[in-house]
């Protein structure tokens, strides 16, 4: 669909298939339900890696984004992709696969907090040392050509601000 390098980092933002999860070092999925009990309120906006059992070689980052979009939960939903970001940067992973919010599982973002969220995954790509590829999943293609699409806008507000 889109393809963008911020920094050293590859950027694609396509619709998701299930052979899509083949190839990746790490997948990035929201936690259950029942993790989040387990974690309780102070994990909220919160990352970890969740080790496959059997020892698979994809890995698992688990992520808490608010499960409502609310106006005072917007900044958990920035703060809960940063930190899925940060834990792969801290387990050395090159090539990761992070879902949209919709296809998280996530109400649709107004358009104001679509761009800052852009804006917070391509801030984070500018502080990593080891990923090099970040696939955007999305749900469907509207999904992903609306934030192909403001993408390309963001790339090019930077660019004429700089």
């Amino acid at each position: 669909m889109l393809t963008y390098m911020q920094n050293d980092v590859m950027i694609k933002i396509e619709v998701a298939t299930e052979e899509q999860e083949d190839g990746f070092e790490a997948m990035v999925r929201p936690a259950t339900d029942q993790q989040r009990h387990d974690l309780g309120r102070a994990a909220v906006g919160q990352a970890w890696m969740a080790w496959s059992p059997t020892g698979g070689e994809l890995k698992t980052i688990k992520f808490m984004p608010p499960k409502a979009m609310k106006e005072d939960t917007q900044h958990e939903l920035l703060k809960s992709y940063r930190f899925a970001i940060r834990v792969a940067e801290a387990h050395e992973v090159n090539t990761l696969a992070l879902p949209l919010p919709e296809r998280a599982g996530l109400e649709r973002p107004e358009g104001a907090l679509e761009s800052e969220l852009l804006r917070t995954l391509l801030a984070q790509c500018d502080a990593l040392h080891h990923l090099r590829y970040l696939r955007l999943l999305a749900s469907g293609e509207q999904e992903a050509v609306r934030y192909a699409n403001r993408l390309v806008e963001e790339r090019d507000w930077h660019v004429r601000s700089s």
